[in-house]
């Protein structure tokens, strides 16, 4: 059964993610699993804002290694599907927790995302995967460092579906003149707090 967090208490998860607060996040899911007889994975994946956004976006957003790392480490003896399903949450606007970390330009989290398993090649609404923020929006290692991984890839003759999304994404990282995404998307700072959208719809 579903655990049942009030709309505060997910908010609070949330709001400690974006922080990287971690001694107050550890201590909130630790009693809310006991409460709800539950896992602490299983309140992390029912722990959503009002957008949809995880603890795992606004933790990834902000550049907060620890605390993703933190976060996946509670679904470490859990059902592999179960921590996919975390790592490739979308939001309302289709960006995963992969699409923030990319478009705010944080490559130790983006590496540890795409080597927990995250996938590279989930497009958000606008159609734009991960490598496509971090382009969109001038992050240059990020951008190399998945460029990198497509080469990587490659030169293995990885044919898994991961290996065919990137490699579909590098091919279309060519810009035009920028007319796909609004300069409020590019310039809108992530750890100002807003919880508008970046990179997709309003």
């Amino acid at each position: 059964m579903a655990p049942n967090l009030s709309e505060d208490e997910a908010d609070d998860l949330i709001y400690l993610a974006r922080t990287g607060d971690q001694e107050e996040l550890t201590t909130s899911l630790t009693s809310l699993a006991s409460r709800e007889n539950v896992s602490p994975a299983e309140i992390l994946i029912s722990a959503k804002d009002e957008g949809k956004s995880t603890c795992l976006h606004m933790a990834a957003a902000n550049g907060h290694l620890a605390t993703v790392k933190l976060l996946l480490s509670h679904f470490a003896n859990r059902p592999q599907a179960e921590k996919q399903a975390f790592l490739d949450a979308p939001n309302e606007y289709g960006n995963t927790g992969l699409h923030w970390a990319s478009l705010s330009g944080h490559l130790p989290v983006v590496k540890l995302l795409v080597e927990s398993g995250a996938s590279v090649a989930i497009a958000n609404n606008k159609e734009y995967v991960p490598l496509d923020l971090a382009s969109f929006n001038d992050k240059v290692d990020v951008v190399d460092y998945f460029l990198k991984q497509s080469g990587d890839l490659e030169n293995e003759n990885n044919e898994s579906s991961q290996g065919e999304g990137l490699a579909a994404a590098v091919g279309d990282v060519e810009m035009d003149d920028g007319d796909d995404v609004d300069e409020k998307d590019k310039k809108e700072s992530v750890s100002s707090g807003s919880e508008k959208e970046k990179g997709g719809d309003r």
